[in-house]
């Protein structure tokens, strides 16, 4: 740090002077805080209150008023005493105006003392200035100017309007600070503000920071509105404990209205130069976005392969070049054809955990690389898709099964008042790992729906039947896996019954309320078939949350179907407010087995005991506009604890005044009954942890952020930042400091943790489509997700 000098970080603020506005990018950070005008910085910003004019403004009649009226015939006129000159909606008020026509119909207008000249585009004043009537050309001498209705301003020795488009200002500067602040200004001997594209250009730019000068440059452009334009984007400065400092400047290109591309340089200290780029594209049938970073030798990531500093097998590669490829693409070629792939791979395992990445987590164990094409129409809905999954530990690389490729066929139909429906599938999965079995799967299960339905109440009845085949491939040389047939069919009988009702009250003690009960029953029987000679390829255990007490599978995919003769009972009641906004939610439920669930499997976790096994809770709870409470709790009764639990309290009055308390627990015994291959189990105790984020004004200027998320368990902090940002009508600086848990040093027995400090400048007026406090949130390991979101905690 000591290399972060006042003249770096001045450059950096200079920088900055080049970003272009372009629109914003997907985030749903960004989704949620949307960013608005400080009305503070607006309060002397001028404004033209009078009507646009409906047709070509130079086409509108010019009306002066004034005390005094003089005419020297046949060619002068005067005019003195606040005179006032209206054309449209542009006004010019002055003590004196001369009118000057010549014998070629040339026509001239000059103005002397408190000249007051305001259009849509700016207002400005000045002592003396002149107007061609005919050409509509206007000329001011030593004038200050305002742009109306947007921060910018300055003053110029001369000023000149064109076409009633472009500003020329000679000799003048600009700033984007309120009146008052001078904080910083730009001074060129050229300036011309084009009003259309809304764009500053400077020649012999000179940037000062409190009259003093920092920066010279023979050309600057500035945007002055939303319009994207090719250019440099906002640098990004900041510092980890690992990696050193870590410095990028995007330039953007504005490449066509339905393209544009992202290259950013990144200079990170202790690991090289890499190029970061971005391409997106928007077509008549669709969108997408191509991404490619590039890395040709990292330093830091070769010594750390010498010395191991992973402990998590996550295994290192000899490559010293690094790279990121990232490619998301959704495509409706027609009302019935789409194309969708989203594929992200890296180089190495440590690549997300390293040099990080906005298309990928390095909480998640795996990439994914996914490529679709798919048909539907009024009864067909046809996909085929082909997957590879990238593991990012080594224990993982030979055990991830993927479909190459996979066929979903869903058929449906009305038969009289029933609904047919079939749902077939054909997979191929492959593994890396060489003596794991390469397997076909052949799937079908055709369904039959009864449906009752009312304002009040609702019955479904299902009867399906469910088909599956198998042909698996096992190496001779696997002994591990002789108990697996290489052919085997599994066919499966369903029957279900789903039945829900509605009651509805109004609440006599709280007028204005109402109140619903919602009791639902579900019955599901399927017959016991033993799945032990089929392997898991796609199948793995699902949470039994309030919503999952009602799914048919406990499992993902199709490997392991239980057998099944359960009921699962639970009750909802919710409160809604006159305007039919829900206030509160309660739901209690839990799971009933008359006979062992069983899949042949012992290895299974749900091969044991009848009665109740699960009970499950699901709560909401909107205390005010400005507060809301959630919360799960899932009991499980084959291990008499609590199995998992999360509570999360969110009180938020705006974009800049938030905070919000979490809790997430898993049992360790819970853990251990769903990872059965134990080499897999990521804890080895109870996962409990607390949190806290927030955003919170110290001042009118100053917002504090930071979150912490703390371990009970192990009495240590995850993950945690704080961060400090201060913002006036003029500029802005942010200050960020965190640290997280990225290995185990099994020396010490102590985790190991990344420090990382980011500092990142901006200047009032440009960029206002970026919204500071929101990408402050997103700090962290754990970004911030609001719990005012209706879909929140769902995937």
């Amino acid at each position: 740090m000591k290399k972060l000098t006042p003249t770096f970080i001045a450059v950096t603020v200079c920088i900055s002077l080049y970003s272009p506005n372009n629109y914003a990018k997907d985030n749903k950070i960004l989704k949620q805080f949307q960013p608005q005008n400080n009305q503070r910085c607006l309060v002397n910003v001028p404004l033209n209150n009078r009507p646009s004019p409906q047709k070509d403004i130079n086409e509108q009649p010019i009306n002066v008023i004034s005390d005094n009226f003089k005419a020297e015939l046949p060619s002068k006129a005067i005019y003195t005493g606040n005179v006032i000159v209206t054309q449209g909606n542009r006004q010019i008020n002055s003590d004196q105006m001369t009118l000057i026509q010549s014998q070629n119909q040339n026509r001239d207008i000059f103005l002397n003392g408190n000249i007051i000249y305001q259009d849509d585009m700016v207002e400005l004043h000045a002592e003396k200035a002149s107007m061609n009537l005919v050409n509509k050309e206007i000329e001011i001498d030593n004038s200050q100017y305002h742009l109306v209705g947007r921060l910018g301003r300055g003053s110029a020795k001369k000023m000149q309007f064109t076409n009633n488009r472009y500003l020329v200002i000679k000799d003048g500067s600009f700033t984007s600070c309120p009146i008052e602040n001078k904080t910083w200004n730009i001074e060129g001997s050229k300036i011309i503000h084009d009003n259309d594209e809304q764009l500053l250009e400077v020649w012999d730019a000179v940037f000062r920071i409190a009259n003093v000068p920092v920066l010279y440059t023979p050309y600057l452009q500035l945007p002055t509105g939303s319009i994207r334009r090719s250019g440099l984007l906002m640098p990004n400065f900041s510092y980890d404990s690992i990696s050193g400092i870590d410095f990028s400047l995007p330039i953007y290109w504005n490449i066509a209205p339905n393209y544009d591309a992202t290259f950013t340089p990144r200079i990170i200290q202790k690991r090289g130069i890499q190029l970061q780029s971005e391409g997106r594209y928007l077509n008549a049938i669709g969108l997408g976005t191509v991404a490619f970073d590039w890395l040709q030798y990292d330093d830091q990531y070769s010594k750390d392969r010498k010395g191991r500093r992973h402990s998590n097998e996550a295994g290192y590669s000899n490559n010293n070049y690094r790279w990121l490829f990232h490619w998301k693409n959704e495509e409706q070629i027609n009302d019935n054809w789409r194309l969708t792939v989203n594929s992200t791979r890296v180089s190495d395992n440590q690549y997300i955990t390293d040099l990080g990445s906005k298309y990928a987590a390095e909480t998640d164990g795996y990439l994914t690389q996914s490529y679709t094409i798919g048909y539907a129409d009024e009864n067909w809905d046809i996909d085929l898709n082909y997957k590879y999954f990238q593991a990012l530990y080594d224990n993982l690389k030979h055990q991830l099964y993927r479909p190459e490729p996979q066929l979903n066929i869903n058929y449906y139909d009305d038969i009289g008042n029933f609904n047919f429906k079939t749902f077939s599938q054909v997979s191929h999965f492959v593994t890396s790992g060489k003596d794991n079995p390469k397997t076909w799967r052949f799937h079908i299960e055709p369904g039959l729906n009864y449906a009752l339905m009312s304002s009040w109440a609702s019955l479904n009845t299902e009867v399906g039947f469910l088909a599956t085949h198998y042909d698996q491939n096992v190496p001779k040389s696997n002994t591990s896996k002789n108990y697996l047939k290489e052919s085997i069919n599994r066919f499966l009988p369903k029957f279900s019954i789903d039945g829900k009702m509605i009651f509805e009250r109004n609440i006599n003690t709280f007028t204005g309320y109402t109140q619903t009960l919602e009791p639902r029953v579900k019955y599901l029987y399927i017959p016991y078939r033993n799945q032990s000679r089929i392997d898991k390829y796609d199948s793995s255990l699902l949470q039994s949350d309030y919503i999952g007490l009602f799914r048919e599978q406990p499992y993902s995919g199709l490997d392991r179907i239980p057998s099944a003769n359960k009921i699962a009972t639970g009750i909802t009641t919710r409160i809604y407010d006159d305007d039919q906004v829900e206030k509160f939610n309660l739901s209690v439920g839990q799971i009933y087995y008359f006979t062992r669930s069983k899949t042949g499997d012992y290895r299974s976790p749900i091969d044991k005991d009848t009665g109740t096994l699960t009970w499950a809770t699901d709560n909401f709870w909107r205390i005010d506009n400005n507060m809301v409470f959630r919360s799960g709790i899932q009991y499980d009764t084959r291990i008499d604890k609590i199995s998992l639990a999360n509570a999360i309290f969110e009180y938020r009055v705006s974009e800049n005044k938030m905070a919000q308390f979490s809790y997430r627990y898993a049992n360790k015994k819970y853990i251990d009954n769903i990872e059965v291959d134990k080499g897999n189990i990521p804890y080895k105790q109870n996962i409990s942890q607390f949190g806290i984020m927030t955003s919170w004004p110290l001042t009118d200027n100053i917002n504090a952020v930071g979150s912490l998320f703390y371990d009970i368990d192990n009495k240590q902090i995850a993950d945690d930042f704080i961060g400090i940002h201060y913002e006036d009508c003029c500029w802005g600086v942010s200050l960020q400091y965190g640290r997280k848990i990225v290995d185990w040093n099994s020396v010490s027995r102590a985790s190991k943790y990344e420090n990382k400090f980011s500092i990142n400048f901006e200047l009032r007026g440009f960029n206002q489509n970026s919204n500071t406090i929101a990408k402050m949130l997103d700090f962290g390991l754990l970004p911030y997700k609001t719990a005012f979101d209706e879909n929140y905690g769902t995937k």
